[in-house]
């Protein structure tokens, strides 16, 4: 009966180090993608200030949207932008930013998507009109063939 409760306790001493080990690598590998998603964030950023379109086209799925809230005349409405017409405006020079920050992120992986939110502040200007402002944002990325690739941006 000792030998039994000794092999029993054995046993879950080895499936409890098991999942642990287990677990531990897992976060280790989440670290290192949560690490990488927020020094992308911050080289597209920077890419945008500049005006390195192509840097920036490469952070980008093909399939790339960008989601803002617009508000005129009381109403409010969701505008997209996709990624052809945005590196466009940065590539023509239609769209300058003079300085874009970014910070308090939080990241949120689920396998091979990983959603984060932050806050930003940025100076600029599209066609002679001011963008400049702050507020919060939520990109989603994709990991697709080992490379993380931004598929939306959310300005709410």
């Amino acid at each position: 009966m000792k030998k039994m409760l000794a092999l029993a306790v054995a046993v879950l001493v080895i499936t409890a180090t098991v999942n642990l080990l287990t677990v531990q690598s897992g976060n280790s590998s989440d670290l290192s993608d949560t690490n990488l998603i927020i020094a992308s964030e911050h080289a597209w950023a920077q890419a945008a200030v500049k005006g390195d379109a192509s840097t920036m086209a490469g952070f980008m799925a093909d399939d790339y949207v960008e989601i803002a809230i617009e508000t005129k005349s009381g109403k409010s409405k969701w505008v997209t932008t996709d990624k052809a017409t945005w590196i466009g405006l940065v590539r023509s020079g239609r769209e300058k930013y003079t300085s874009v920050e970014i910070n308090n992120f939080k990241t949120y992986l689920h396998g091979d998507v990983a959603t984060i939110t932050a806050e930003y502040s940025q100076t600029g200007i599209v066609d002679g009109k001011d963008i400049s402002g702050s507020g919060f944002y939520i990109d989603t990325w994709v990991k697709k063939n080992a490379k993380w690739q931004l598929v939306s941006s959310v300005f709410p």
